[in-house]
């Protein structure tokens, strides 16, 4: 989510390679060996679990105030709840880059019956298995380069 783009490709790497050597499967792509392991990218672990954190954050269960500071649901529209308020940016390191952009634009992408869980627990078990449609530019450059399997 905020590494760069080698470290991605490194970390994706080696993945891939644990995942042919645990299925002893050489001939499959990485998206079918995520698919066969039920697991996803680290970049999609990251936006899980900054999903988890958000959650957190707005129901008042995370002990950092930094971060309940940071997000601030939107409550001015009738059809806009549960969604977080996108901050208008100019720059892309500043701007897009951020967490609080990034954050709202990962949560206001949660299917609504995921986010309006009442629990904790609940929460954590269907955020795992939920696969973000991500449009950063890390995404938008695997998908060029190598193609991409949708992993729902």
């Amino acid at each position: 989510m905020f590494h760069s783009r080698a470290s991605n490709n490194r970390i994706n790497k080696l993945h891939e390679r644990s995942l042919r050597l645990v299925y002893d499967d050489y001939v499959s792509s990485f998206d079918e060996l995520l698919i066969k392991d039920g697991s996803f990218t680290i970049h999609h672990q990251n936006i899980q679990n900054l999903a988890l954190e958000i959650y957190k954050a707005i129901h008042d269960l995370s002990p950092n105030d930094v971060l309940k500071g940071l997000f601030t649901i939107n409550n001015n529209n009738l059809r806009s709840n549960g969604m977080l308020q996108i901050p208008s940016v100019n720059t892309v390191l500043k701007g897009n880059n951020s967490l609080k952009y990034f954050g709202a634009i990962v949560w206001n992408s949660i299917p609504s019956e995921i986010k309006n869980l009442d629990s904790l627990s609940s929460f954590k078990l269907k955020i795992k298995q939920w696969k973000h449609d991500c449009k950063c530019r890390l995404c938008n450059d695997y998908i060029k380069n190598v193609g991409f399997v949708n992993l729902v």
